[in-house]
Formats: C-alpha cells, sequence, structure tokens
C-alpha cells in the first residue's frame, strides 16, 4: 500500500500563485464599473437627432456648425419650451420636431402647428404628416442610386446640388408643394409645402442630419441650407414632458421611491454576509489520506466503459499504445523512437515479417468484438515474444 502525503498549502505560495488573477479580476471589476458608468452618463446623448451627441447617429456637428454662422439655436424638450421659444425669438423662426417615440398625440401636433414658424419635419410619421403637411404621404424609394440630383427651385437644395439617396419618399398632391430629390415614379426626398405665411418642409433624407453622414455629397449645403434661413432655430425634440395628462402612468411612476433604497440595502447585505460566511469557514485543508488504486482495477473499468459504449476503435488504440511502450522499453529504444523504428526491431529479434508486424500494431481494423479479442491475443503473443527473445539467458 503506497501512501500519498499531501501538505497544507501555505498562505504565502497561493497568494503569489493567484496574485494574477487576483489583480486581473480586480482590473476586469473597475473597466466594467467604468463602461457602465460612461453608458450611464451618455445614455441620454446617444439618440437620433440629439443636438448634443457627438455619437454617429447624433447631430451635433451640425448644431455646432449653426452656432458658428449666426444661428440662434435653441434646444427643447417639450411643447411649451418650444412655444416659450418661438414666442420668445427675435425675427422669423424655424422649428425642427422629430418625435421618434410618439410623444405627442393628435392635440399636441395641431398646437405645434399653430406656432408662427417655420416647420421642419425629418421622416414625419403618418400621423404628423395628415395635420403638420396635409396631402404628402409616404413611399417607397425605387431607386437604387448612391446620391440624388436636386432638381427643383428651392434654394438650400439647389445648392446642395445631390444628396444622400433618401431613407423614405413622399409624393404630394398637385398645388402649393415643390418636390426635390426625385427617387423614382414621382415620390421626392424632400417635400416643401407652402402654407401662406410659412413653410412646411417633409426631410426623407436623414443622412442630412446625421454626424456620421453630414459630410457625404450635398448632404451639409442641404441640412444648413434648410435649418439655417431664419435667424433663429427651435430644435425640438419631444419626450415624456409632452405626455397627456390623462396618459397612462409609466413604469417609473409605479414605481414606489423606498424600492430603489431597498434593493441597495439588501445588494450590501448579501455581500456583507458572503463576506463573513467566507471568512467564517475559513481555508481548506487537506488531510493525509492513503490511497491505493490497483491497475487491474482501473484496467477493468475502463474496459467496462469500452464495452457499454461500443468503442471498439478506442479501445484498440489504448491495447495498441501499451503494447507498442511496452514493447520500446524491452528493446531498450529512446522514447523519441518513431513507430517505423519499433516495427523493424520487433521483427528483428522475432524473426516475424514488417508488414505483419505492423499490422498487429497499427494496420488491422477490427470489424466487431470477436475481431477486437483476436487481436488483443496477437498483440499479447508478440509481446511475449519480444520478451522472450530480449530475456537474458
Amino acid at each position: 500500500m503506497t501512501a500519498t502525503v499531501v501538505e497544507t498549502p501555505r498562505t504565502g505560495p497561493r497568494l503569489r500563485r493567484w496574485l494574477f488573477w487576483i489583480l486581473a479580476s480586480v482590473a476586469a471589476i473597475l473597466l466594467a464599473g467604468f463602461t457602465l458608468l460612461s453608458s450611464f452618463r451618455g445614455l441620454v446623448d446617444q439618440g437620433l437627432y440629439s443636438a448634443t451627441s457627438p455619437s454617429s447617429a447624433g447631430s451635433k456637428a451640425l448644431v455646432e456648425v449653426l452656432k458658428q454662422q449666426g444661428v440662434d439655436v435653441v434646444v427643447t424638450g417639450s411643447l411649451d419650451e418650444t412655444r416659450r421659444a418661438v414666442s420668445g425669438a427675435q425675427g422669423p423662426v424655424t422649428v425642427m420636431m422629430a418625435d421618434l417615440y410618439g410623444y405627442l398625440d393628435d392635440d399636441g401636433l395641431e398646437a405645434l402647428g399653430d406656432l408662427d414658424a417655420d416647420l421642419v419635419l425629418p421622416t414625419p410619421s403618418d400621423d404628423e404628416l395628415d395635420i403638420l403637411a396635409p396631402g404628402v404621404r409616404t413611399t417607397a424609394v425605387e431607386s437604387s442610386d448612391d446620391t440624388v440630383d436636386a432638381g427643383c427651385g428651392i434654394p438650400a437644395a439647389e445648392r446642395a446640388g445631390e444628396v444622400s439617396q433618401a431613407d423614405i419618399a413622399y409624393t404630394a398632391d398637385p398645388g402649393d408643394a415643390t418636390g426635390c430629390f426625385d427617387t423614382g415614379a414621382g415620390a421626392y426626398g424632400l417635400v416643401r409645402l407652402d402654407q401662406g405665411d410659412r413653410t412646411v418642409d417633409v426631410l426623407g433624407v436623414s443622412d442630412a442630419l446625421r454626424n456620421d453622414s453630414i459630410p457625404l455629397a450635398g448632404n451639409a449645403a442641404l441640412a444648413l441650407g434648410l435649418l439655417g434661413e431664419n435667424p433663429t432655430l427651435v430644435w425640438y425634440l419631444p419626450t415624456s414632458a409632452d405626455l397627456p395628462e390623462d396618459a397612462p402612468p409609466t413604469i417609473q411612476e409605479l414605481t414606489p421611491g423606498w424600492v430603489t433604497p431597498v434593493i441597495l440595502l439588501l445588494i450590501v447585505v448579501f455581500v456583507a454576509a458572503a463576506v463573513w460566511r467566507g471568512r467564517r469557514l475559513g481555508p481548506v485543508v487537506v488531510e493525509e489520506m492513503p490511497v491505493v488504486v490497483r491497475a487491474r482495477e482501473t484496467a477493468e473499468g475502463r474496459a467496462r466503459l469500452y464495452a457499454r459504449e461500443g468503442a471498439t476503435l478506442r479501445a484498440v488504440d489504448a491495447l495498441r499504445v501499451g503494447t507498442v511502450q511496452r514493447l520500446s522499453t524491452a528493446l531498450n529504444l529512446s522514447r523519441s523512437s518513431d513507430l517505423t523504428e519499433v516495427v523493424s526491431a520487433v521483427s528483428a529479434v522475432t524473426g516475424r515479417p514488417s508488414a505483419e508486424v505492423y499490422d498487429t500494431l497499427v494496420g488491422a481494423v477490427p470489424a466487431g468484438e470477436a475481431d477486437l479479442q483476436a487481436l488483443s491475443d496477437r498483440l499479447l503473443v508478440l509481446e511475449r515474444e519480444v520478451r522472450a527473445a530480449t530475456r537474458p539467458d
């Protein structure tokens, strides 16, 4: 019986062994926390058409250029703020409105239409078109070109020349509507309605407002021309503040104020309990335990597993590997000897043809358990002959 003595690891060697993983874990936690904090800080500014977002979907670049050109840009987040900005402006006003999440109902859209200001509506919904741009309808873009020419008399479009292909095309009833950037079949990427004392521009070329695509073609000239016609621009993205008073409450409004502190307290309690229990249990102590595993038991157990799974090839491979190793030892061959050297040496001491030895050690593939048994007997006979030939007299 052989006893295996295991010493209890000391704190110093264990700490040095795990130091790299501890430092890597701490670095990963800090990086994840920094990333999460950065994402929370920039969450508000990641939306499409955000006037303060430098992201690819934002419009900060356009807003900054408009300010440099002397346009007074007022960013608003509610209809009341927009109404006050329009009424307090000196001179004509342009309102750029993009209701991305449908906060404005019909009453809010009608109130927006009553403002004394030109409107620019990038990719508006059907409800917005019905109220703010009657007679204009959405349609599919049939042209596959990357850019499209102006083809109209609107000054901003003429200066642009050509712009990126529209995301959405529009058709308009004949009358006071002017279409620019023909996308095919009488549909346009820009439609301007002349409503007497003001204009309403329906813009399907959303690339003209985005940071990542405004430098392409004449996108910048088109956006600056439409939004910079008047000295004051109100950049209006509706928010939840525009929801009607009788609207269903949001999840934040339904959540009691004590829920968040309780969740934070539970997290602190969980971490404290984990640390407390971890310190209470202490390090693992490994005792000295004699263990003896007989080779016969291991071989029989492995054989039963192979038989149960029908792993004939795996079984014969195990037999051959063991036989080759024992033959190499009996023939005093080095560990680096290849199978060809083993076959030659076995053939030399036993007098058997090399082809027969190779077939026994490598080539023969048993078709079933009977063939496996026969091959096992051949391996055993071959090993006995080698031991008999190399055994000293």
